[in-house]
Order: structure tokens, then sequence, then C-alpha cells
């Protein structure tokens, strides 16, 4: 009897609709609005959409917006940053997720929300679910799991990480265990995209859930990085909104091209978690803007890996993608203008997210090192760093010399000189059979000793 209790109680309760589905509101609604005071079957205390929500995402109660008060902007940077101070769990993952779009409308709005309308706000997440990066599709309200879908297989489709036809950290709306995607506010259902299996999963559903949500990130992207990324080529194993934010920061790429693989995958699926939490894991198609003056929200990494926003005026010919969608995106600056007498310029986007490099070979060379630096400066030659007398050497490495990241402009007189030494000083360094981390340390050195300035 003891045994048939608790596998019910596992279960959720195993009977469902006559149509032997479950939708995300019987999931989240009482009595999983209701808290147990920590007796088990003790007394219940109700809790409003907000308190659970906050529950659900992991915050600690003193940390939690106090029921019937107006969310102020600063109650919401307050939240936003108890957030930041939180690890991620999977089981918080969805709420988490909620939690962060209703701030974030909040915060981009500037707008002070009254308790009542808040809540009512909520209630559309009471029939809305998300993807979870492990396969799980959950409940957006209280992260309880649904179902696993596309077998629980995680896959990297044109730039989008996708378990069968949902997309990881996106909403849908259930109806009656039939699933759409859902417009910018998250209210008018759009496609169909699946449904839940008249059998519910439910032995690993109520076993699941006190997992790492950047654990299970990590292992998703392993299966999509298969080598270390050392050039701008190589960003296109991960997530287009990824690849686009990493490239768009020289400083940071640098840095993290110079990790080893396990470490740059790790990397990868930390700021995955964030931006999938946030604004999802694909980035818009490039924008190229006509007029000047538009103040945007554009999103960058320090050299540390600290994601910044700032208000920037965009001139004209500059281009963008988004992150995101409606009033809380957010912009990744793809490309600058052209200046009177220059080549295109970049900041360094990944090939396909709008850089507008041409492959790393050696006739593309100069173009491309004069689209990543801005600049064809006159008596200079494009300099490889890395010799591409030695490209078998350093290929061997990781290294495509070819990579414009890996180019300096270095005075033509100065070049011809000292072109003979550089190589020499080269080929005694790597009898000593370095480190990618060592070459690159290496070649910094010389660039410092021979009077030129790299790029990585």
């Amino acid at each position: 009897m003891l045994a048939l209790v608790a596998l019910i109680w596992m279960t959720g309760c195993a009977t469902s609709s006559a149509a032997g589905r479950h939708s995300a509101f019987q999931d989240a609604g009482a009595p999983s609005e209701l808290e147990d005071d920590g007796g088990g079957f003790g007394i219940w205390t109700e809790r409003d959409d907000l308190q659970l929500l906050q529950q659900s995402a992991g915050l600690e109660e003193d940390s939690w917006h106090e029921a019937g008060e107006e969310l102020e902007t600063d109650d919401a940077q307050a939240l936003w940053e108890a957030l930041a101070r939180t690890g991620t769990s999977l089981q918080s993952f969805g709420p988490r997720r909620s939690l962060l779009f209703v701030l974030r409308q909040v915060l981009t709005r500037e707008e002070d929300v009254p308790y009542a309308e808040l809540l009512q706000r909520l209630r559309s997440f009471h029939f809305l679910v998300v993807m979870r990066p492990d396969g799980y599709l959950v409940s957006a309200l209280t992260g309880r799991p649904l179902q696993r879908m596309g077998m629980g297989r995680v896959e990297l489709r044109e730039g989008r990480l996708m378990a069968g036809h949902f997309e990881v950290g996106a909403f849908y709306v259930d109806k009656g265990g039939v699933f759409y995607t859902v417009d910018d506010s998250l209210r008018r259902p759009g496609v169909m995209v699946g449904e839940l299996g008249l059998e519910r999963d439910w032995f690993n559903a109520a076993l699941d859930g006190g997992g790492d949500a950047l654990g299970e990130m990590a292992q998703a992207l392993a299966h999509f990085v298969n080598d270390p990324i050392r050039s701008l080529e190589g960003l296109e194993q991960l997530p287009s909104a990824v690849a686009a934010l990493i490239a768009s920061s020289p400083d940071y790429f640098a840095r993290y091209s110079a990790r080893p693989l396990q470490e740059q995958i790790r990397e990868a699926a930390r700021l995955s978690t964030h931006l999938v939490m946030l604004y999802g894991s694909a980035a818009g198609a490039a924008t190229r803007f006509s007029t000047a003056g538009a103040q945007l929200p554009v999103l960058s990494l320090t050299a540390e890996g600290v994601l910044a926003i700032e208000q920037m005026a965009l001139p004209v010919g500059a281009t963008a993608a988004a992150l995101g969608t409606g009033a809380g995106a957010v912009y990744v600056l793809m490309e600058s203008p052209k200046a009177p007498g220059e080549g295109s310029q970049a900041s360094g986007a990944a090939k396909g997210a709008g850089g507008g490099f041409k492959p790393f070979t050696e006739s593309n060379f100069r173009e491309n090192l004069a689209r990543l630096t801005g600049q064809l400066p006159e008596g200079a030659h494009a300099h490889h760093v890395f010799p591409q007398k030695l490209a078998d050497r350093f290929q061997k490495a990781g290294i495509n010399v070819h990579d414009p990241r890996f180019g300096a402009w270095w005075k033509q007189s100065s070049h011809l000189k000292n072109a003979a030494e550089y190589l020499g000083r080269w080929q005694e360094f790597l009898r000593k059979e370095p480190t990618f981390e060592q070459i690159l340390q290496y070649g910094k050195e010389l660039g410092g000793e021979f009077g030129f300035q790299v790029n990585f």
C-alpha cells in the first residue's frame, strides 16, 4: 500500500484528461500554488503568482518582493541582482526565465507597476511552458517537468539550440497538451510545434530537476564543439547568439581563443545559459542602419567575460544583430560603416553572422586584416604574426596563420629589414614544442620587440 501511494505521488497523479494529456495550467495550478509549511501533509499556505514565481526561481525569501507592494524599477533591479547571485538549476530554469522576462519589461520601459497589474501580467504564465537545456518541456511558472521532447537530444540547427521542434529557452503556449509558438507579448498563439504523448515520462519527470542547468548546457555544447575555437570561423560551432557576442568583443575573444577546448565549452555554456534565459539561443538577421541617431542598447563582453549593456547612437552604415524581440531586445554590433578612402571595417563578427570576412586564405589576408582593424595604412605590410613558411607547424597547434586576428600592420621598411631575423626567432622557439598559449604569448612579445601591434 505504501509503495502504491509513493508511486501515485511521484507521478503527480498518473491519470489525465480524457485525451490522456496534461496542460501547463494543470501542472502550475493548485495545489502546486500552495506551500507546505514543512509538515509534509500539514497546513498549506496560499501564495499568489509572484510569490510562487520567486520561490520557484530559487530566490531566498528575504530577497523576495513583498506581496501587495508596487514593483518600482529599483525593486526590479534588486530582484535582478538577487537572481544573478543565485545559481540556475534545472528545476529553477523555467521560472527564472519567466521572472527575468517580467523584470526585463519593467527595466527596459523604466516603469513602476502596481501589484495588481503585475499579477495580471503573470496570469498568462499559467498557460506557458519553456524548453530546458536537457530537452524537458516545463511549466513556466513552477518549473514542473511535463515531458522530454525530441528524445531529450539537444541539437544545434541554424544557430539555434533545439530539442525536436522546440527551441531551448523559448516560451510556448499550452492548449490542452498541444503547444504553439507565441508572439512577443507571449499571448497570441502562432504555429503548432508539438504535443504531449498519451503517456507521460512520469518516472524521469518525478526524479528530474535537481541537476545543474549550466552542466546540461555544457553537455549539449560538447556535442557541437569538436575542435578548439582558435579563429572567427571556429565560432560557427556555437549558437549564433553566443558566436555573435564573442566575435563582437575582440578583447574577450583573444582570451577565449587561448583556452583549451574543455574550458571553451564551459565558458560558452555559461554565456549560453545567460543569453537563453534573457534573449534566446539565436541572433536575428544582421540589419544595416540607414539613418543616424538611433539610440539602441548594445550588448558586449568585457575582456573578463562580463556582460555589459550600453546605450549607443549607431552611425549610418553600422550593422547590428538583434538578440530577443520586442521592447526588451538588445543589439550586438557586427560591423562599422566605411570611412572615406577605407575598406569595410568590422569589429570581428563571426562569418555568417554579418562580419563580412572572406575565407581565411593567403590571397584574402590583407583585405580581411583591413576589415578587422578598420584601416589600410600607407607604407605598411600585412604581416603574418605567425610566419607563412611555418604554417604547417602552427596548424598542428590549432592556428590558421591567415586568420586576420593573427595579422598586424608592420612598416614596410622595418618589415623588409627584420623579416629573416623574425623567421629565425620563430624557428628557434618552435623547437621547444610550446603550447598554444605559449605561442600566443611569444607572438605578443615579438610584436612589442619588433614594433608592430598584434590584434589578439
